[in-house]
């Protein structure tokens, strides 16, 4: 999820928030026809009523590629069908001029609740993301990065999993800055970010250290494929060809990568530290090199 664009994710929010206004208003036109006692939408009395509404024709054209790996995207789904189909059970009742059993009005509006809470949680995943972006390269920042390497630290000291850390620094970058300027540095800084997210899995993260330096967190590795990964990110970044159009310049860098694993024994910022180790032996030893903390 990481890998959508800043514009791909606005759009994203955008949409939730759109979503949400139609949700609201149908569940708004809902309680007009329960306490009015007026005819019910017909759409509203089908089966795949959850289908018909504005919501439901929204989530059946989302885009599945920005939504589809959020495990409450999916669960929003099923649990604004269950509401629909306890709304239809309702609405017939009033329809053959039945009376509406208090119990059934609870479970509906428990119903509710839990596509509101499903749909807000998904507002509130993507609004993190947005949050938790550097500004420039579309990494995540250091804030989002604590968050996420103690809840993976937390699994490695439960056993559950196994993860790797790889600090990656640009070699020689403040050259380009002191040479082409900063607008090519930073240039240079985004394209590299989007190389190191095209080469990563889904489920890796990368973050915004501090200047030309960023951590990859990769999980259920072990030290030899975190090795191999790291290999694979460096010959990418050496591969790229930048074209930087203020200067009429293309320019090629390297990185220096260090990594280390989490490990049950020693704290986060001890792994940080030993894969930011790893990377300055890395560039001692010549630069353009992947070395692993042993």
């Amino acid at each position: 999820m990481t890998s959508l664009s800043d514009q791909q994710l606005q759009s994203v929010i955008s949409n939730l928030e759109m979503a949400y206004r139609w949700h609201d208003q149908w569940y708004k036109n809902l309680l007009r026809t329960f306490i009015a006692r007026i005819p019910p939408n017909p759409s509203d009395l089908t089966p795949d009523s959850h289908l018909r509404c504005c919501f439901g024709q929204w989530y059946q054209r989302a885009p599945i590629e920005l939504l589809d790996d959020q495990p409450s995207f999916s669960e929003l789904g099923a649990k604004h069908e269950k509401m629909h189909s306890l709304a239809t059970g309702l609405l017939r009742r009033i329809s053959d001029d039945r009376t509406i059993a208090l119990r059934d009005w609870d479970q509906f509006q428990s119903a509710v609740d839990d596509m509101r809470t499903a749909l807000q949680l998904l507002q509130k995943e993507f609004a993190r993301m947005a949050q938790g972006r550097d500004p420039l390269t579309g990494a995540q920042n250091r804030a989002i990065m604590r968050s996420d390497l103690l809840e993976q630290h937390a699994l490695v000291q439960r056993g559950v999993t196994t993860c790797a850390l790889a600090m990656l620094d640009l070699d020689l970058f403040k050259s380009i800055n002191d040479n082409l300027g900063h607008p090519a540095g930073d240039a240079v800084l985004v394209a590299t970010v989007q190389c190191v997210k095209a080469v990563v899995r889904p489920y890796d993260r990368i973050y915004r250290y501090g200047g030309e330096e960023f951590l990859i967190c990769m999980p259920g590795v072990n030290s030899d494929q975190s090795r191999e990964l790291a290999e694979r990110i460096r010959e990418a970044i050496a591969a790229q060809k930048i074209q930087l159009e203020d200067v009429g310049q293309c320019v090629q860098v390297t990185a220096s990568i260090g990594v280390s694993m989490l490990s049950q024994s020693r704290s986060i910022e001890e792994s940080v530290g030993r894969a930011d180790k790893a990377m300055y032996k890395a560039k001692a030893a010549g630069r353009n090199l992947v070395v692993v903390d042993v």
